[in-house]
């Protein structure tokens, strides 16, 4: 027996023939749902499939599939899916996938999500050529420990790796077009590799193993920068990221503010959790940013808790755009 129950209708009281949602249906397998040939938009979002319905396989027209958060562990019929030359979508986020399916002929992609999962290598990607489209690719959350097979895609230009086991930024020159770069929560140790990504403009760095902030120089579209949660030990290589707004250098091992000559456009700056002692040196560090300044974090380092009034008013008088201090909010009249 199958019902079309719980597919969209229009106001007519017919189901769509093109969009099918399925979400939070908490579903073990479709038997109990009809799929029509003709759909283009499937989202079985929340449920708890664990292989892909033959009937879907099938689809001829189909351009976005959604399958986040359900129990899939092999992925290998979806290399012969029927819509391998328009599928525009792809998403298979948090789920138990161990491999990434080859995605061969696939050329009709723009965006690929495979974060949340327990896949250990992201060479099948090498499979994805001719994707002239593909300009979003996420593989976070996985155990990855090496950037490969993705120097073919110089379309991209968001890649997301976070939270994986990656030691170096390697293999990614060629992706000329990236201005989102997300690395964050791995086991980097150096900036390095990315003199030819001039578009980049926002790059996260964020708990890893660094210790410098040099590597920058050529990323001169840079808007915001990420590099929290590390081992830095200074603020340099920032001169030429005149463009940036956005500066997060909190819980490191900076002891003075300095570099940031030429940031005429800085807005954001979180310093909090270093070892900055000397609220003369903050002072000093800042005259090149306090006309663009609007926040700033310094709170647990020495110079903010000594004398919290005191440091409260002088970052007040020193910064006159300043509408965050901290946790707090500045009125100004």
């Amino acid at each position: 027996m199958t019902t079309t129950s719980d597919a969209p209708a229009s106001s007519s009281g017919e189901v769509d023939p093109l969009v099918l949602d399925l979400t939070n249906a908490h579903l073990q397998n479709l038997d109990e749902h009809t799929i029509a040939e003709t759909l283009q938009m499937l989202d079985l979002t929340c449920n708890r499939l664990t292989m892909i319905d033959p009937r879907i396989l099938a689809l001829k027209d189909l351009r976005t599939i959604n399958l986040r958060q359900n129990l899939l562990t092999d992925l290998s019929q979806w290399s012969n899916a029927s819509c391998r030359d328009v599928i525009e979508d792809v998403e298979f986020r948090d789920n138990q996938l161990t491999e990434i399916p080859s995605l061969a002929g696939m050329t009709a992609l723009t965006r690929v999500e495979f974060s949340y999962n327990e896949i250990r290598s992201i060479v099948p990607l090498s499979s994805l050529v001719g994707a002239e489209g593909l300009v979003e690719l996420y593989v976070a959350n996985n155990k990855i420990s090496d950037i490969a097979s993705v120097d073919h895609m110089t379309t991209l230009s968001t890649l997301e790796l976070g939270s994986n086991r990656i030691k170096e930024i390697a293999n990614i020159s060629p992706l000329v077009n990236l201005t989102e770069l997300w690395l964050g929560k791995n086991r980097i140790s150096k900036i390095e590799g990315l003199d030819t990504l001039v578009k980049l403009r926002k790059l996260s760095v964020q708990s890893n193993r660094l210790d410098s902030m040099i590597g920058l120089a050529a990323c001169t579209s840079l808007e915001e920068l990420y590099l929290s949660h590390n081992g830095i030990l200074r603020m340099e290589g920032l001169s030429a990221l005149t463009s940036l707004n956005i500066i997060d250098v909190s819980s490191n091992r900076i002891t003075k503010v300095e570099g940031l000559e030429g940031l005429t456009l800085l807005e954001d700056l979180w310093l909090n959790n270093n070892q900055i002692a000397s609220l003369d040196a903050v002072e000093e560090g800042l005259a090149p940013v306090s006309a663009s300044l609007s926040t700033i974090y310094l709170l647990d380092n020495p110079a903010a808790t000594v004398n919290p009034a005191a440091y409260a008013a002088r970052m007040r008088a020193a910064l006159p755009k300043l509408t965050q201090l901290d946790a707090n909010v500045i009125a100004r009249q």
